[in-house]
């Protein structure tokens, strides 16, 4: 176990100043920096160090935010050209060497310094930014021990269950304010994510920005929510929205908020967003797509807040709850990978034991493909910081099995004071998906049959409140002229007559020729 020191904070102090009072010059070597809270300005302390540094941020979106506001910094990522980099590192300057870089740019950087007879593993102190989802990284892990200056932060627990941090004498400094810091939460467990989200925008009034996992989800939510296709800009540094292109993309870093500014998180966690007017921040987890979104209250939650430096006007999680969801305990994680570990363990060794070529080639593909294979190092040994991840891992996807467990998740942080409302709709988002798949015409007549027959209990209420709900509830559900035939034979003919047509569109035209 890693031992803790605690750095307190006091209100409005700056991080510097307060490591100051504990006898630091500056960010200590050698220590995982637990910083409880985003906007401590730990990044900021070390671009302002007086000392050459090696920053490595998760992504170019950071990397641009940074540059903004440190313009001694160099950001050396992938597209600055290598002559660039040598002549920032070769020119005489009064003020200390910053490089900015992602992991997939180490070896760039490694390479020039090496051509400059510039020792980087004496003469730079390497600052791992943000280390949420793998540490060390994996492709930088023994290069990260052989600076003789090295640090992280981090805001997950399974990254100090690598046992090479002790070995280097690595503690845990554990950054904690002493002033009230409480974010009020509205969370809103919901069977309709998009109903409910649309609600939630027509009701907000200024710059409101959604944040998720999911790209899927948020293709989804602009495709489905008229306010995001009129007025919703989709934010990414890397083209991934295949279906939205032409549709309010937008590459890199905001320079202003939109009316509706969309997120993928994952890759937004690391940027800063310093503007004028606090937006109502909303997230959002879909667990019925093809890729799930679950969003960690411990860590990602509170890093997603703290990505607006001048703080928040609301602050909203709107999910679905699975309770057929599957995912595994700590306790059965550690069974599974003890059992799945004895299988895969006799497969090795009957590999390295083999002379038949056939034999061979059928437990090499085993062992590779196996769900095994991605515990184990490059050594062939079982990762910790891979089995305490994955554990971590599936006890976040437990929270979304039940709603209570995702309220009692966020009141356990201490950062969020937390409201929880349950919204039920007609149809659920299983249902919504249900009609976005690929369908033959009859197929997607037998589901819309079905929903319009869900309707008509509404659509025989007369108050215009729910007379205009059965309308836009129709509207969501016809999409295209077959859809519309379908409608208008349902309300003329009713329900008995499309099954009698074996929910064929020509033979139903036929029969409607035949009585005209």
């Amino acid at each position: 176990m890693l031992q803790e020191k605690i750095v307190s904070i006091r209100k409005g102090e700056r991080l510097l100043d307060a490591l100051k009072r504990r006898g630091y010059k500056g960010l200590p070597s050698n220590c995982v920096i637990n910083k409880t809270l985003p906007g401590l300005g730990v990044t900021h302390c070390e671009l302002m160090s007086d000392r050459d540094s090696i920053i490595v941020e998760p992504n170019v979106p950071a990397i641009k935010g940074k540059l903004e506001k440190y313009r001694h910094a160099l950001g050396a990522y992938s597209g600055v050209s290598p002559h660039v980099i040598a002549d920032y590192l070769s020119a005489p300057s009064d003020c200390r060497k910053k490089i900015l870089i992602t992991p997939n740019d180490f070896f760039t950087i490694k390479e020039i310094m090496r051509e400059l007879n510039i020792n980087m593993f004496e003469d730079f102190f390497l600052f791992l930014d943000e280390c949420e989802k793998d540490f060390p990284i994996e492709n930088l892990k023994e290069d990260f021990f052989l600076f003789r200056n090295r640090s992280f932060v981090t805001s997950t627990s399974f990254i100090t269950n690598d046992p090479m941090l002790e070995k280097q004498g690595f503690y845990i400094l554990t950054l904690c304010p002493e002033y009230e810091y409480k974010q009020k939460l509205r969370l809103i467990t919901t069977n309709n994510i998009v109903e409910t989200l649309t609600a939630q925008l027509s009701a907000l009034k200024g710059p409101v920005c959604i944040f998720s996992h999911s790209v899927e989800t948020l293709d989804s939510l602009v495709s489905d929510i008229p306010l995001l296709q009129e007025e919703g800009h989709v934010f990414r540094e890397e083209e991934v929205f295949p279906s939205l292109q032409g549709k309010r993309y937008l590459p890199g870093v905001p320079a202003e908020l939109k009316r509706f500014s969309l997120f993928d998180s994952d890759y937004y966690l690391a940027v800063d967003m310093e503007m004028p007017s606090p937006p109502h921040l909303i997230l959002v987890s879909g667990l019925f797509g093809n890729q799930p979104s679950f969003i960690d209250p411990k860590t990602e939650a509170v890093q997603i807040a703290g990505r607006f430096r001048r703080g928040v006007e609301s602050m909203t999680h709107i999910s679905n709850i699975n309770p057929e969801l599957s995912f595994y305990t700590p306790k059965q994680a550690r069974a599974w990978l003890k059992n799945a570990g004895k299988v895969y363990n006799g497969w090795v060794r009957k590999m390295a034991t083999t002379h038949h070529e056939g034999a061979r080639e059928l437990l090499q593909e085993a062992v590779s493909q196996s769900r095994y294979a991605r515990f184990v190092d490059e050594s062939g040994n079982l990762s910790l910081i891979r089995v305490a991840k994955f554990i971590e891992q599936e006890t976040v996807k437990g929270l979304y099995t039940q709603a209570k467990l995702l309220e009692e998740a966020y009141e356990r942080t201490n950062c969020f004071t937390v409201s929880h409302t349950r919204e039920v709709h007609i149809f659920s988002d299983k249902d919504r998906l249900s009609l976005q798949r690929k369908l033959t015409q009859e197929g997607r007549n037998r589901l819309l049959l079905t929903r319009f027959e869900q309707l008509e209990v509404l659509r025989k209420l007369h108050s215009s409140k729910a007379q205009t709900r059965y309308r836009h509830l129709i509207n969501q559900l016809i999409n295209n002229p077959s859809d519309d035939f379908l409608y208008n034979c349902f309300l003329e003919y009713g329900s008995n007559f499309i099954r009698n047509s074996g929910f064929k569109e020509h033979i139903m035209r036929k029969a409607l020729n035949r009585n005209a």
